[in-house]
């Protein structure tokens, strides 16, 4: 059975960001799977009111929203790890998902085949590491040049 990386992307994660740590993980055979929350692009509002807009605009607003675009818009961005990971052999896989988190992630580790949760570690890591006393106080306001990452094993995931 091959083993998979989840690899949950949010709202302003770019997935190039991901594929040296994603690299130095995943082994030939390895899934990556990224996950993506529906609506891809984030929310999109009307520009107009609703009874001024044109029928071209509404179809591009429901075309927006469709689920095969999404599918389709996420595949797109994640097309350079794929490409990047794909010469060494790693298989990579896009799943959009809607609603919580929790539950995508719930779903793709009940078939046992998880290895790792790949997420970037946001302020409460930073937070964390102040209080352990591994950062400093002005690294909580200091942009890294790099994306630090957390390999979280899915039996920890509740």
């Amino acid at each position: 059975m091959n083993k998979k990386i989840l690899v949950p992307l949010a709202q302003n994660d770019r997935t190039e960001e991901m594929i040296p740590y994603v690299d130095k993980v995943a082994r030939p055979g390895m899934k990556v799977v990224f996950l993506m929350r529906y609506p891809v692009g984030g929310i999109k509002w009307p520009t107009k009111e609703p009874d001024t807009e044109t029928a071209s605009e509404v179809k591009e607003l429901l075309d927006y929203y469709s689920w095969e675009a999404n599918l389709k818009r996420a595949k797109a961005e994640t097309a350079p790890a794929a490409e990047a990971l794909g010469r060494k052999g790693i298989e990579v896989a896009v799943d959009v998902y809607a609603g919580s988190l929790k539950k995508a992630v719930r779903s793709h580790t009940l078939g046992g085949d998880v290895h790792l949760i790949m997420t970037r570690a946001g302020v409460g890591q930073k937070i964390a590491g102040l209080l352990t006393g591994s950062n400093s106080l002005f690294d909580l306001f200091k942009r890294p040049s790099f994306s630090p990452v957390l390999l979280i094993h899915p039996n920890t995931v509740a």
